[in-house]
Protein backbone atom coordinates (compact mmCIF):
# COMPACT_ATOMS: atom_id res chain seq x y z
CA UNK A 1 0.00 0.00 0.00
CA UNK A 2 1.24 3.58 -0.81
CA UNK A 3 2.21 5.89 1.78
CA UNK A 4 -0.19 8.58 2.21
CA UNK A 5 2.78 10.49 2.18
CA UNK A 6 5.79 10.38 -0.24
CA UNK A 7 8.93 11.91 0.05
CA UNK A 8 11.46 12.51 -2.76
CA UNK A 9 15.08 13.77 -1.78
CA UNK A 10 16.55 16.54 -4.98
CA UNK A 11 19.88 17.65 -3.73
CA UNK A 12 19.01 20.41 -0.81
CA UNK A 13 15.47 20.24 -1.58
CA UNK A 14 12.95 18.46 0.18
CA UNK A 15 9.69 17.14 -1.66
CA UNK A 16 6.26 16.45 0.46
CA UNK A 17 3.57 14.41 -1.75
CA UNK A 18 0.17 14.66 -0.57
CA UNK A 19 -0.47 10.94 -2.25
CA UNK A 20 -3.96 9.88 -1.86
CA UNK A 21 -4.64 11.18 -5.52
CA UNK A 22 -7.57 8.78 -6.11
CA UNK A 23 -9.79 11.31 -3.54
CA UNK A 24 -7.86 14.25 -4.78
CA UNK A 25 -5.36 14.24 -1.81
CA UNK A 26 -8.54 14.94 0.86
CA UNK A 27 -6.85 15.02 3.79
CA UNK A 28 -7.69 12.00 6.79
CA UNK A 29 -5.90 12.16 10.05
CA UNK A 30 -4.06 9.59 9.11
CA UNK A 31 -2.72 11.46 6.62
CA UNK A 32 -2.02 14.52 8.38
CA UNK A 33 -0.19 12.87 11.31
CA UNK A 34 1.99 11.27 8.48
CA UNK A 35 2.67 15.61 7.10
CA UNK A 36 3.38 16.52 10.24
CA UNK A 37 5.98 13.77 11.14
CA UNK A 38 7.45 14.41 7.47
CA UNK A 39 7.88 18.23 8.01
CA UNK A 40 9.38 17.67 11.19
CA UNK A 41 11.83 15.02 10.01
CA UNK A 42 12.96 17.79 7.12
CA UNK A 43 13.70 20.13 9.92
CA UNK A 44 15.94 18.54 11.45
CA UNK A 45 17.71 17.22 8.31
CA UNK A 46 20.72 19.18 7.89
CA UNK A 47 20.62 18.08 4.18
CA UNK A 48 17.30 19.59 3.88
CA UNK A 49 17.59 23.53 3.72
CA UNK A 50 14.12 23.63 1.02
CA UNK A 51 11.02 21.82 1.06
CA UNK A 52 8.37 21.69 -1.62
CA UNK A 53 4.82 20.81 -0.57
CA UNK A 54 2.53 19.64 -3.72
CA UNK A 55 -0.14 16.86 -4.35
CA UNK A 56 0.17 13.95 -6.57
CA UNK A 57 -2.81 13.21 -9.50
CA UNK A 58 -4.85 16.30 -10.78
CA UNK A 59 -5.46 17.76 -7.11
CA UNK A 60 -3.43 19.65 -4.33
CA UNK A 61 -5.82 19.10 -1.90
CA UNK A 62 -9.75 18.72 -2.22
CA UNK A 63 -10.39 19.86 1.70
CA UNK A 64 -10.95 17.37 4.35
CA UNK A 65 -12.39 13.09 4.01
CA UNK A 66 -15.02 13.83 6.10
CA UNK A 67 -15.88 10.14 5.59
CA UNK A 68 -12.67 9.66 7.63
CA UNK A 69 -14.04 11.59 10.62
CA UNK A 70 -17.16 10.38 10.55
CA UNK A 71 -18.37 11.54 14.31
CA UNK A 72 -15.27 13.41 15.63
CA UNK A 73 -15.33 16.11 16.86
CA UNK A 74 -18.70 16.67 19.03
CA UNK A 75 -19.32 19.98 17.70
CA UNK A 76 -22.93 19.69 19.41
CA UNK A 77 -20.79 20.90 22.76
CA UNK A 78 -19.25 24.70 22.30
CA UNK A 79 -16.56 23.50 24.45
CA UNK A 80 -15.47 20.46 22.90
CA UNK A 81 -15.54 22.07 19.61
CA UNK A 82 -13.83 24.93 20.75
CA UNK A 83 -11.04 22.91 22.07
CA UNK A 84 -10.83 20.63 18.59
CA UNK A 85 -10.28 24.20 16.75
CA UNK A 86 -7.72 25.12 19.15
CA UNK A 87 -5.80 21.92 19.11
CA UNK A 88 -5.90 21.96 15.23
CA UNK A 89 -4.78 25.88 15.41
CA UNK A 90 -1.77 24.31 17.22
CA UNK A 91 -0.70 22.16 14.48
CA UNK A 92 -1.38 24.67 11.64
CA UNK A 93 0.79 26.85 13.59
CA UNK A 94 3.41 24.67 13.84
CA UNK A 95 3.68 23.39 10.14
CA UNK A 96 3.64 27.77 10.22
CA UNK A 97 6.80 27.92 12.06
CA UNK A 98 9.26 25.49 10.48
CA UNK A 99 12.09 27.09 10.32
CA UNK A 100 13.42 26.55 6.65
CA UNK A 101 11.56 27.86 3.23
CA UNK A 102 8.25 25.77 2.12
CA UNK A 103 7.09 26.39 -0.97
CA UNK A 104 3.55 25.44 -2.16
CA UNK A 105 3.23 23.62 -5.45
CA UNK A 106 -0.23 24.10 -5.98
CA UNK A 107 -2.92 22.76 -9.17
CA UNK A 108 -6.16 21.71 -9.75
CA UNK A 109 -8.48 22.02 -6.69
CA UNK A 110 -7.66 23.52 -3.14
CA UNK A 111 -10.09 23.49 -1.11
CA UNK A 112 -10.94 23.71 2.46
CA UNK A 113 -8.04 22.44 4.16
CA UNK A 114 -5.76 22.87 1.22
CA UNK A 115 -5.96 26.55 1.83
CA UNK A 116 -4.88 25.69 5.44
CA UNK A 117 -1.96 23.86 3.88
CA UNK A 118 -0.96 26.84 1.78
CA UNK A 119 -1.66 29.39 4.27
CA UNK A 120 1.22 27.54 6.35
CA UNK A 121 3.68 27.97 3.28
CA UNK A 122 5.84 31.00 3.08
CA UNK A 123 5.85 30.85 -1.49
CA UNK A 124 2.93 29.55 -3.26
CA UNK A 125 3.15 28.86 -6.77
CA UNK A 126 -0.08 28.31 -8.59
CA UNK A 127 -1.03 26.39 -12.09
CA UNK A 128 -3.18 27.82 -14.21
CA UNK A 129 -5.98 25.07 -13.85
CA UNK A 130 -5.50 25.72 -10.27
CA UNK A 131 -9.21 26.61 -8.61
CA UNK A 132 -9.03 28.09 -4.68
CA UNK A 133 -11.53 28.65 -2.16
CA UNK A 134 -13.77 27.60 0.65
CA UNK A 135 -17.44 26.72 -0.41
CA UNK A 136 -17.81 24.85 2.88
CA UNK A 137 -18.39 28.14 4.27
CA UNK A 138 -22.06 27.90 2.87
CA UNK A 139 -22.58 24.73 4.49
CA UNK A 140 -20.79 23.69 7.56
CA UNK A 141 -17.79 25.25 8.48
CA UNK A 142 -15.90 28.46 9.46
CA UNK A 143 -12.17 26.82 9.23
CA UNK A 144 -10.49 29.06 11.94
CA UNK A 145 -6.37 29.58 9.93
CA UNK A 146 -9.08 31.41 7.30
CA UNK A 147 -8.64 34.33 9.47
CA UNK A 148 -5.25 35.29 7.54
CA UNK A 149 -7.48 35.58 4.54
CA UNK A 150 -8.96 39.45 5.44
CA UNK A 151 -5.29 40.32 6.11
CA UNK A 152 -4.57 39.62 2.35
CA UNK A 153 -7.22 40.00 0.46
CA UNK A 154 -9.32 43.09 2.66
CA UNK A 155 -12.43 42.72 4.25
CA UNK A 156 -14.51 43.13 1.45
CA UNK A 157 -13.46 40.72 -1.26
CA UNK A 158 -13.30 37.53 1.44
CA UNK A 159 -16.50 38.54 2.43
CA UNK A 160 -17.35 38.05 -1.29
CA UNK A 161 -15.59 34.70 -1.51
CA UNK A 162 -17.09 33.10 1.35
CA UNK A 163 -20.99 34.53 0.84
CA UNK A 164 -20.61 32.95 -2.52
CA UNK A 165 -18.75 30.18 -2.59
CA UNK A 166 -16.92 31.01 -6.17
CA UNK A 167 -13.78 29.28 -6.71
CA UNK A 168 -11.11 31.33 -8.33
CA UNK A 169 -8.44 30.44 -10.83
CA UNK A 170 -4.85 30.50 -10.78
CA UNK A 171 -4.23 33.73 -11.83
CA UNK A 172 -6.57 35.17 -10.35
CA UNK A 173 -5.17 34.25 -7.08
CA UNK A 174 -1.72 35.80 -7.84
CA UNK A 175 -3.56 38.72 -8.55
CA UNK A 176 -4.94 38.94 -5.45
CA UNK A 177 -2.18 38.40 -3.24
CA UNK A 178 -2.93 34.13 -2.34
CA UNK A 179 -0.49 32.84 -4.78
CA UNK A 180 2.95 34.79 -5.81
CA UNK A 181 3.26 33.09 -9.08
CA UNK A 182 1.62 31.59 -11.36
CA UNK A 183 2.61 28.76 -14.30
CA UNK A 184 1.10 27.20 -17.30
CA UNK A 185 -0.27 23.58 -15.98
CA UNK A 186 2.65 22.06 -17.84
CA UNK A 187 5.62 24.35 -16.49
CA UNK A 188 4.49 24.35 -13.31
CA UNK A 189 6.93 21.63 -11.40
CA UNK A 190 9.86 23.21 -13.49
CA UNK A 191 9.59 26.65 -12.44
CA UNK A 192 8.94 25.56 -8.89
CA UNK A 193 12.21 23.52 -9.08
CA UNK A 194 14.01 26.74 -10.32
CA UNK A 195 13.04 28.63 -7.42
CA UNK A 196 13.86 25.82 -5.06
CA UNK A 197 16.86 25.01 -5.98
CA UNK A 198 18.07 29.07 -6.03
CA UNK A 199 16.78 29.25 -2.61
CA UNK A 200 18.60 26.07 -1.85
CA UNK A 201 22.05 27.79 -2.59
CA UNK A 202 21.53 30.36 0.45
CA UNK A 203 22.79 29.74 3.63
CA UNK A 204 20.36 27.82 6.00
CA UNK A 205 21.19 30.03 8.66
CA UNK A 206 20.43 33.15 6.57
CA UNK A 207 17.10 31.40 5.44
CA UNK A 208 15.82 30.94 9.09
CA UNK A 209 16.15 34.20 10.67
CA UNK A 210 14.68 36.02 7.46
CA UNK A 211 11.95 33.89 7.32
CA UNK A 212 11.61 34.61 11.72
CA UNK A 213 12.03 38.17 11.38
CA UNK A 214 8.85 38.63 8.30
CA UNK A 215 6.87 35.96 10.20
CA UNK A 216 7.35 37.65 13.47
CA UNK A 217 6.71 41.93 11.73
CA UNK A 218 3.46 39.94 10.75
CA UNK A 219 2.65 37.25 13.57
CA UNK A 220 0.80 39.51 16.15
CA UNK A 221 -1.63 40.49 13.53
CA UNK A 222 -2.10 36.77 12.55
CA UNK A 223 -1.64 35.03 15.70
CA UNK A 224 -4.93 37.38 16.59
CA UNK A 225 -6.86 36.69 13.81
CA UNK A 226 -6.31 33.19 13.82
CA UNK A 227 -7.74 32.96 18.26
CA UNK A 228 -10.60 34.91 17.05
CA UNK A 229 -10.97 32.66 14.18
CA UNK A 230 -11.03 29.70 16.47
CA UNK A 231 -14.09 30.69 18.56
CA UNK A 232 -15.76 31.86 15.10
CA UNK A 233 -15.34 28.57 13.92
CA UNK A 234 -17.29 26.95 17.00
CA UNK A 235 -20.10 30.01 16.86
CA UNK A 236 -20.79 28.89 13.43
CA UNK A 237 -21.14 25.45 14.29
CA UNK A 238 -23.87 26.40 16.98
CA UNK A 239 -25.20 28.88 15.25
CA UNK A 240 -26.04 26.98 11.76
CA UNK A 241 -26.79 23.88 13.70
CA UNK A 242 -25.92 20.23 14.31
CA UNK A 243 -28.05 19.46 10.67
CA UNK A 244 -24.74 21.01 9.36
CA UNK A 245 -22.07 18.39 10.88
CA UNK A 246 -19.66 17.09 8.41
CA UNK A 247 -18.41 14.61 10.51
CA UNK A 248 -21.67 12.37 9.81
CA UNK A 249 -22.20 12.86 5.96
CA UNK A 250 -20.00 12.87 2.65
CA UNK A 251 -16.83 14.42 1.34
CA UNK A 252 -15.37 17.28 0.27
CA UNK A 253 -13.89 15.48 -2.56
CA UNK A 254 -17.05 13.26 -3.70
CA UNK A 255 -18.78 17.32 -4.65
CA UNK A 256 -16.23 18.27 -6.97
CA UNK A 257 -16.48 17.22 -10.42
Amino acid sequence: MASLIAVQQQGRVRRIVLNRPEKLNALTPAMEDQLVAEIDAAASDENTVCVVLSGAGRAFCAGYDLDEISGMPDIASAAADLANSQRRIARWMRIRNFPKPMIAQVHGYCIGVGNELISCCDLVICASNTRVGMPEVREFALPPTLAYWPLILGPGRTKELLFTGRLIDGAEAVRLGLAQALADDDALQSMVDGIAADIATASPAALAVCKFAVNSWVDSAVASAIRHGSAFHSIYHQAVGADTNPYSRGTDGDRLP
